[in-house]
């Protein structure tokens, strides 16, 4: 006790000291800049789940800033903290996080430039979550630091390298479920001219390990899920007659997948390799008329599509599909600018594909106008007519329109968009898409002392002839600040179909062979409120409420989820010395997990001071 309070005693007269503003000089090469921040008070944490807990907290954080020789030669930056969260507060938070983030740059200004970058944070706050609002919380910690180096010589093709890796691991709040995911990641790029032509080539590996909760993974234990793979490519451009330009470009990638339980031996697994070609011509023989024509081969349609998934982190059971899949797809077309703001283009593609045992063949014509000037000072238009032909269905009729609109009424400014489409192709042939979304704005001044905003959002979309498939959200917002008084809110929801991936759910893409037990069903919506007062120059309160309720279904597991979060804080300034208080109330729920809803409590009153270090 007794040197907790000459700790105490000593951080106190650190606060109160008189701060240099400065930068130190070491040696003739070495210069250094250092600020930050330092905390002193009394903190309280309690809870349903943890120990309560009482203590004299110290924290803070600083921003070390340098340069050796020359800030082309080498510079760096550092920046530590202790005590501290970003997530709900900047003093005392739910979980006071501690950790580092520092870079360090190499020869800037010399043609072989380099960096290095390390982070670590531990008792931190973070989401794993849906598509769109809620997320569910998690407190855990991670690490992670990479490493690049170029060469950049005349006359010579250029050279980049990349190396990253990082790896965290938390638990759900309220639960005993654990959700962890590391990444590898290397990275090669060069680039060339050569007889005219710019050529590019790439390298990339990816290796992501990932535990998720079991209530979200469908299966009685969490789910493991580890995907792998590379990607080779090369790719050139070169001009041609009639102010043209031809883009070549060739892909190669692979890919592993293995998917299991924890307690699980056997795993499901899924490997493809995956070849794609594709050609791009265009032209302007006039100011008013553009040439286009494009081609593309890719002999493994299955690996093409979930190669989208497995940029995501994703990992779900897809059925390992033997037959022949493959796509060619061939189109041109022409545009033409009748008048200053009118223009139209026109389209024809052919398609011959096979995958899952069948093979589709036939080809699609757009024709698209469209008004780029505002219509009675307020809107812009455009209009697609899509007509397709296969030897399923003739003459299936498509259309895109597009609205957007801005405009003043006196004081009120105003913008809002819309778009509708039916039947839309996608790169599956027997895949089209139809959606909606829908948006808009309104703002209004009172003098300069007074504004408020409002805006809604909201999107609508699914695959035409695949039922159950439907996405949508809608999202509604309002502000209103005045001189010494700002107020918000905002509402969100969200349902729909979604596949699992390291970071949570995302949606679905045209995939062939997604088995039904890969799919989430979720349904979620979320409301929240902050209000921020300044009744003195120097006096600051705010004060913010959110709630997010989700349900969530994956292969029969259902679960109810719910989490609140309340914060409130109180600042008084005098100079660089400022005086704090802080409570925090959360709480967080999940049904799947058999456990009452994990509750929360922390609060904090103390003081600050910027420093200037030196």
């Amino acid at each position: 006790m007794k040197s907790t309070v000459r700790y105490g005693v000593c951080l106190l007269l650190l606060l109160a000291a008189k701060a240099t503003v400065a930068q130190v000089q070491v040696g003739d090469d070495l210069t250094m800049r250092m600020n930050g921040l330092i905390s002193l008070g009394y903190s309280a944490d309690y809870g349903n789940q943890i120990p309560s807990d009482h203590s004299l907290n110290a924290g803070g954080d600083a921003q070390l800033n340098g340069d050796y020789y020359n800030p082309n030669f080498l510079n760096f930056s550092i920046s530590p903290y202790y005590n501290r969260s970003s997530a709900n507060s900047t003093v005392s938070s739910l979980t006071n996080a501690s950790g580092v983030n520092a870079v360090v740059n190499l020869f800037s200004g010399s043609r072989f430039p380099g960096y290095a970058s390390y982070n670590y944070t531990y008792n931190s706050t973070g989401n794993f979550g849906l598509i769109a609002n809620p997320n569910f919380t998690t407190v855990g910690s991670g690490q992670g630091f990479g490493v690049g180096w170029s060469a950049l010589l005349p006359n010579w093709p250029t050279f980049s390298v990349s190396y990253s890796q990082g790896s965290g691991s938390g638990n759900v709040f309220g639960t005993n479920e654990e959700s962890s995911a590391s990444t590898k990641t290397l990275n090669a790029r060069s680039s060339y001219r050569l007889a005219g032509w710019n050529l590019n080539a790439l390298y990339t590996y990816m290796n992501i390990d990932s535990r998720v909760p079991f209530f979200l993974s469908g299966q009685t234990d969490d789910q493991l899920l580890n995907s792998s793979g590379s990607d080779i490519g090369i790719n050139g451009s070169h001009s041609l007659p009639w102010h043209g330009t031809v883009s070549l470009s060739f892909d190669h990638s692979s890919y592993n997948g293995n998917f299991g339980s924890l307690l699980e031996e056997n795993t499901d697994q899924t490997n493809y390799t995956t070849n794609t070609e594709t050609a791009n011509m265009q032209f302007h023989p006039t100011n008013k008329l553009a040439l286009f024509a494009s081609q593309q081969y890719t002999d493994n349609l299955n690996g093409y599509l979930y190669q989208s998934i497995i940029n995501s982190g994703g990992g779900v059971p897809l059925e390992q599909v033997n037959s022949q899949s493959n796509s060619s797809t061939f189109s041109g077309g022409a545009s033409y600018n009748f008048l200053p703001n009118l223009y139209g283009q026109g389209e024809v593609t052919y398609f011959d594909q096979s995958y899952l045992g069948q093979t589709y063949s036939g080809s699609y014509l757009t024709g698209t106008v469209g008004y780029n000037k505002r219509i009675f000072h307020t809107f812009t238009v455009s209009a697609t007519v899509i007509d397709s032909t296969n030897k399923f269905a003739n003459n299936a009729l498509g259309f895109i329109a597009n609205l957007n609109g801005y405009h003043y009424f006196g004081p009120w400014e105003t913008s809002g968009n819309f778009s509708y489409a039916q039947n839309v192709q996608t790169l599956l042939v027997t895949y089209t898409l139809s959606y909606y979304n829908y948006g808009g704005n309104i703002h209004r001044r009172w003098g300069r002392s007074m504004q408020w905003t409002g805006a809604f959002n909201g999107s609508h979309s699914g695959f035409t002839n695949q039922p159950g498939t439907v996405n949508q959200s809608e999202g509604y917002s309002t502000s209103l600040a005045l001189r010494k008084l700002t107020l918000s809110a905002d509402y969100t929801k969200s349902s729909g179909e979604s596949i699992l991936t390291s970071t949570g759910i995302q949606p679905i893409p045209p995939t062939p062979g997604l088995l039904p037990e890969g799919l989430i069903v979720y349904n979620g919506s979320s409301y929240s409120g902050a209000v921020t007062l300044t009744p003195l120059p120097r006096l600051w309160l705010s004060a913010t409420y959110s709630h997010a309720s989700s349900d969530t279904t994956s292969n029969d597991i259902f679960s109810n989820n719910k989490t609140t979060i309340f914060y409130g804080q109180v600042q008084y300034r005098l100079r660089k010395i400022s005086l704090l208080g802080g409570f925090t109330k959360f709480s967080q729920g999940i049904s799947a997990s058999g456990l009452a809803p994990g509750n929360e409590y922390s609060y904090f009153i103390g003081v600050q001071r910027w420093f200037s270090f030196f």
